[in-house]
């Protein structure tokens, strides 16, 4: 697998800006690896604006923060990306995903409860880039909101991005960051 190159020793003037203003806001919020940036870190500009999207879903967006954990973990099964899932497995844990919703994404199983369900049956939708059927997304606005709905959807996208990233250019979790 091909990895690109560490550009972090290598950053001066905006662009050491840039690396530190992420490692900053990331430390901020106890994470302490930088993950997919790295790589990103090859084109800062890209890397800053991943990174504030990123940001923007997981600590200032309308869904809370168990549904996030949710959709990062579903994601993660869904495209098999190891590094995403077991980044966020205590993060869900912590946030208040039930074990037994863990076990089910990972295993694969059928339905879930609620608003689990919902949530992923959005998702299969957004992750075959259809129209979400329109009683199902009634549902869904009256359970989340428009915002809560468009975050959803959008979440795929951003760790679809996230996951080709981590797999693409071989990122791994460090050792210290494994919570599972």
């Amino acid at each position: 697998m091909a990895s690109l190159p560490d550009p972090i020793p290598g950053l001066a003037g905006a662009n050491k800006e840039i690396y530190d203003d992420i490692v900053r806001r990331r430390a901020a919020k106890g994470v302490h690896h930088l993950g997919p940036y790295v790589p990103l870190l090859n084109y800062p500009e890209l890397a800053k604006n991943v990174e504030r999207l990123g940001y923007f879903y997981k600590y200032e967006s309308d869904l809370p923060g168990h549904l996030y954990q949710f959709i990062v973990l579903e994601a993660a099964r869904k495209f098999g990306v190891e590094f995403v899932w077991r980044d966020h497995i205590y993060a869900a844990r912590k946030a208040g995903v039930p074990d037994s919703v863990i076990r089910a994404i990972e295993d694969g199983d059928g339905k879930l409860d609620q608003p689990y369900q919902i949530v992923r049956d959005v998702m299969y939708w957004a992750f075959r880039f259809k129209s979400i059927p329109k009683d199902l997304q009634d549902q869904a606005i009256v359970e989340f909101g428009v915002h809560g709905v468009i975050e959803i959807v959008t979440l795929c996208g951003f760790y679809t991005l996230v996951g080709m990233v981590n797999s693409c250019f071989d990122v791994h979790l460090p050792a210290a960051a494994d919570h599972t």
